[in-house]
């Protein structure tokens, strides 16, 4: 089969590998699509954590079984999947924080991803959609179960207001989320004017890209009118900083971007002088079922975060156009052999 590998930083090549051997209770996947997030990014430009070179990225991919034990799938049915591989016995992962397990093992970065023809799992990590579900549009199940995750940590209540920082895949996603929630996103701040146009496109109240543009909506907003929660989805200091002048007195700040090795300056003061509270997240949680169940109805616009689809033969492009600065692109996906 074909597979993106990883060999260095920056250093892609699509090639023949073997076919993923198959221990007891795991399934064997044909890739259809993998879409590439920042942390896919990350590992490329070798900024990232846990992750040994070589490596098959990839952890937000759909596709059709192919061989699955018996059970709650079948070869022909369409899925996507949880890329977290805890022990299940561990203090976090009775507290359904598996991420937090110190045996944690991650499909695309400790494990063989889905930049790949195929790909293989445990059974029990799959989530079977509906047949006629978009492949394409599913890749977006995993970064939406990322953001329900994320909005249960910061406890998001229907009629809350939310501004979003950052307005890439994972934020255009936290935008939607918090939408289906109930809540109404009365901001969203990205420095590219074309990413914060979605985010308008997307139902955002304003949709700014300049620190200036900022400042006068916190000023004609008032402390009144400040969001109750912010969303941070970009990792970046300066954000982090806005996150916390932005915020209502006594609201809520998730921390759900971040960017490893980068420092952030705040005063301490901030956190009880503003009864603000600030909460950090990462991956998906338990929520992949009903994230994939609100892709299938067509609950997420993903037409306006999956910008860009190519083969995986051009993985190394699709890696580079994911990361390339100062562009609209939003999410690249590659297109493989289930497709």
């Amino acid at each position: 089969m074909r597979a993106a590998v990883l060999n260095g930083p920056r250093d892609i090549t699509v090639t023949d590998v073997p076919g993923p051997r198959l221990p007891e209770g795991w399934a064997l996947v044909r890739v259809a699509y993998n879409s590439i997030c920042g942390s896919d990014v990350s590992l490329y430009n070798n900024a990232w954590h846990g992750t040994a070179f070589p490596a098959v990225p990839g952890h937000e991919w759909s596709g059709v079984v192919e061989q699955a034990p018996p059970g709650q799938v079948a070869p022909g049915d369409r899925v996507v999947a949880d890329l977290t591989l805890s022990c299940g016995q561990c203090r976090w992962c009775r507290r359904s924080q598996p991420v937090m397990c110190p045996g944690l093992r991650e499909f695309g970065f400790t494990d063989p991803g889905g930049c790949a023809d195929y790909v293989a799992v445990p059974a029990a990590n799959l989530v079977r959609l509906p047949p006629d579900t978009d492949l394409l549009a599913a890749t977006q199940a995993e970064p939406l179960a990322v953001s329900l995750h994320a909005l249960s940590r910061v406890r998001l209540a229907p009629g809350e207001t939310v501004a979003v920082l950052g307005c890439g895949g994972i934020g255009l996603t936290l935008l939607q989320a918090a939408q289906v929630a109930g809540a109404q996103v009365v901001l969203a701040v990205d420095p590219l004017p074309g990413r914060a146009r979605t985010a308008g496109l997307l139902g955002a109240g304003a949709a700014l890209s300049t620190p200036e543009e900022v400042a006068g909506w916190i000023a004609d907003a008032g402390p009144d009118g400040l969001p109750d929660v912010v969303l941070e989805a970009s990792g970046e200091p300066e954000a982090i900083r806005a996150a916390t002048e932005l915020v209502v007195p006594g609201g809520r700040v998730a921390l759900v971007g971040y960017r490893v090795g980068r420092q952030v300056e705040l005063e301490s003061a901030r956190w009880p002088l503003k009864l603000m509270e600030t909460v950090g997240t990462m991956g998906p949680g338990r929520f992949m079922g009903a994230a994939a169940a609100l892709v299938a109805r067509g609950a997420l616009r993903t037409d306006l975060v999956v910008t860009d689809v190519l083969d995986l033969t051009a993985a190394d492009e699709a890696f580079r156009l994911a990361g390339a600065p100062g562009t609209d692109t939003i999410r690249v996906a590659v297109r493989a052999d289930g497709a």
